[in-house]
């Protein structure tokens, strides 16, 4: 990335306008050290999964471009959306010509650098840096798997990249797929305004039957309304819908609110009505319903649905330490097993809160080195994971995993084929 790539405006002959180059990082990251840090949350999640149920994205899509029909695929919709953002003619053919000669791993690392590997010479529009944020790409209810698409043109490629390792990748063979694109055939991958949009992030699964969408910034209201009815026919009785402002500390549902124990979630105060705040609009509609909206707060309609939650706020009830912290995803945690947690060791005051609550603060080394004994002990723990480069992209722990598969328990088990990626 360069600096062009980290300003949501620009200064055009008019005045201020949106920056089409913007790839929503707040700031350019040190590479080794973030890539010290994603080290460690991968050893984390291996540490719990097994090594071999641990997947890395890349991995997984550099053995889908060793796949002549799914190379294909990649490299005609990955090029329709660079003739949208404006590459064409000879530069659009250069492009063409050079990628489809490259061998898997190399294309691979082209798709993600928008570089060609060896020289650094710009084939692409830009990188992908947002690749690294699993989590939004798709989504995992129960036994299927829901293939989203980015509302961000930043992310278009991230989408076509993630939808192909779905309907390609071995590991997905037989696999119960929702697409709400589907039925839309033709449809340009490059599409900014499609109605279709739908990200992970704002998929949250409380429980078998009951599911959480936020709509937003980055979930339309249209997606909603198709994922729910999918939902449905596959035995879902709940599906809520979270209305959320658009405003930087609502990118997404889990931005303000994760699950981290069977009955205990992690907020941003305000998305819940808990304290004063421009985020208090939030609202809830029932998607099963058409959208009828909710009335109450979404701690009170939970409880209606069988599903009674303790709230640990972001910021352990301090207000400027709350915003201080949701802006470095301190309401992001992402669970190894049930009350068993990761989450950036800088927000320290949402650490103290969890402590109150029964968490152990531990350290990644010694979670990594005992964590069969954690998984099985029931005990409350939290990670505090290093994360001064990794946040500087807008997502904690959650957004940078994606469970694939978990017991029935909710426990990924040392011995079971249950891969997190």
């Amino acid at each position: 990335m360069a600096p062009d790539h980290i300003s949501p405006l620009r200064l055009g002959p008019y005045g201020w306008e949106a920056n089409p180059d913007y790839l929503l990082f707040d700031d350019l990251v040190l590479l080794p050290q973030l890539q010290a840090e994603h080290a460690v949350l991968r050893r984390l999640v291996a540490a719990f999964t097994g090594d071999r149920n641990c997947l890395d994205v890349r991995e997984l899509l550099g053995q889908v471009l060793a796949l002549p029909a799914a190379r294909s695929e990649i490299l005609a919709e990955v090029l329709e959306l660079e003739g949208q953002l404006g590459l064409s003619g000879p530069r659009l053919h250069h492009a063409r010509t050079v990628l489809a000669d490259l061998p898997a791993a190399d294309l691979c690392q082209a798709l993600v650098s928008g570089a060609d590997p060896d020289t650094g010479a710009r084939w692409l529009s830009y990188p992908a840096p947002n690749l690294l944020f699993a989590r939004d790409l798709l989504a995992v209810v129960g036994k299927s798997v829901v293939l989203g698409w980015p509302r961000s043109r930043a992310r278009k490629r991230d989408g076509i990249l993630a939808r192909a390792v779905a309907r390609h990748h071995p590991w997905f063979r037989g696999a119960d797929r929702i697409d709400l694109r589907a039925d839309r055939p033709g449809l340009s991958p490059a599409e900014l305004d499609d109605e279709r949009c739908l990200e992970g992030g704002d998929v949250l699964v409380l429980r078998h039957d009951l599911v959480l969408v936020g709509i937003g910034q980055r979930t339309t209201l249209p997606a909603a309304l198709r994922l729910a009815a999918q939902l449905r026919d596959r035995g879902v009785r709940h599906v809520l819908g979270v209305v959320l402002p658009v405003a930087r500390a609502t990118m997404h549902l889990d931005t303000v609110v994760t699950m981290i124990d069977q009955s205990l979630v992690l907020a941003f105060p305000p998305a819940l009505g808990g304290a004063a705040g421009d985020l208090d609009a939030v609202g809830l509609v029932d998607l099963l319903a058409e959208g009828c909206p909710i009335a109450g707060s979404l701690t009170a309609a939970l409880a209606e649905r069988g599903l009674a939650v303790t709230v640990v706020p972001c910021g352990d009830g301090d207000a400027r330490a709350a915003l201080r912290e949701q802006w470095s995803d301190g309401a992001n945690a992402f669970c190894l097993v049930p009350g068993g947690i990761v989450l950036y060791g800088r927000n320290t005051a949402t650490l103290r809160a969890l402590n109150r609550q029964g968490f152990s603060v531990l350290a990644p080394d010694f979670v990594v080195d005992n964590a069969e004994m954690l998984a099985r002990s029931g005990e409350r723990f939290v990670v505090a994971l290093p994360g001064s480069e990794l946040s500087r992209g807008r997502g904690g722990p959650r957004c940078l995993t994606l469970p694939l598969a978990r017991d029935d328990a909710g426990l990924p088990g040392f011995d079971a084929d249950a891969p997190s990626a």
